[in-house]
């Protein structure tokens, strides 16, 4: 029995709206008829191939190179094409270039041999092709400057005078430099030794009439001591306490200061027990000792 809708005459937008509506609806409603027909191709399906002799697991494979095999081939046919066709282009521009070579080898050649053949006989070599003739023209044709041709100019009493002002007035300059560093006591230090350090006789230490002296490349042992001139010295008049001072800190500040520099050290007193350096010591114009005091990472204990 049909329905209303059914036998409902449709035309126009409605009757267009109407067929669209069935027709996407028709897979649920003949689902059954659906479902027999998919079953019934995927038994052709899996039949086809076996008539070929192809296991059941294998079907999927047989049909992926079924449809593979056409396109691939395709692709590869036209790789293969434009491979033979850029091989080509490229072998006939080598044949190209080995014919420009083989005519320019052929015109110098001659030359060539002309130019042993002068050689042997002790004659002028002389080329005239591109850029041989312009390398072999320097190269065998540059003119010898005989000795006798060369002219010396003698210096004139003018330039003599200017020459010894000049080293004069140098030795000069470097006698004030020597008469300066002797005054102050070095060119490491400003002033007097004294005026950088104190005296302090409850320290238990014996003081020196005249400082040893060290120069020369200085390790870091510890954060206030030094290892120069085959001497290991303390620096003289501070006192850096692990308790209150960053010892890492402090150790680490000394390497920066005096690695690969110069530094100088003036030993001043020696431990009465232990018999230990104590020394001021100065690198680039910095006063060690009171820098590190400056960067609080020491006690002044001694120092002016």
């Amino acid at each position: 029995m049909k329905s209303e809708w059914a036998e409902m005459q449709m035309n126009g937008f409605l009757g267009w709206v109407h067929k669209v509506v069935m027709f996407l609806t028709w897979p649920f409603r003949r689902f059954k008829l659906l479902l027999s027909i998919i079953i019934g191709v995927l038994i052709v399906m899996i039949i086809v191939p076996m008539c070929y002799g192809v296991a059941f697991r294998d079907i999927p494979s047989w049909y992926y190179q079924l449809i593979k095999a056409p396109f691939v081939q395709n692709v590869t046919q036209s790789v293969s094409d434009k491979a033979l066709a850029i091989k080509n282009k490229a072998t006939q521009q080598i044949a190209a270039k080995i014919d420009d070579v083989k005519q320019k080898v052929e015109q110098i050649s001659p030359e060539i041999k002309a130019a042993e053949e002068a050689k042997a006989k002790g004659e002028p070599i002389k080329f005239t092709t591109w850029n041989v003739a312009k390398f072999n023209k320097v190269k065998y044709e540059r003119p010898v400057q005989k000795k006798d041709e060369v002219k010396l100019k003698a210096p004139t009493f003018a330039v003599l005078r200017r020459e010894t002002k000049e080293a004069q007035v140098k030795r000069e300059q470097e006698i004030k430099k020597k008469q300066e560093e002797k005054k102050i006591g070095g060119p490491y230090y400003k002033g007097n030794l004294a005026d950088y350090y104190r005296v302090r006789n409850d320290l238990g230490l014996t003081y020196l009439s005249e400082s040893e002296k060290y120069h020369g490349k200085a390790d870091v042992l510890g954060p206030n001591s030094l290892y120069i001139g085959n001497t290991y010295v303390y620096l003289y008049g501070i006192y850096t306490n692990p308790d209150i001072y960053d010892a890492t800190e402090a150790q680490l500040y000394l390497e920066e200061l005096v690695e690969g520099k110069t530094v100088h050290c003036d030993v001043v007193a020696y431990t009465t027990q232990t018999q230990a350096a104590t020394a001021l010591c100065f690198v680039d114009g910095i006063f060690i000792n009171g820098a590190m005091v400056n960067k609080a990472l020491a006690l002044d204990v001694a120092l002016k």
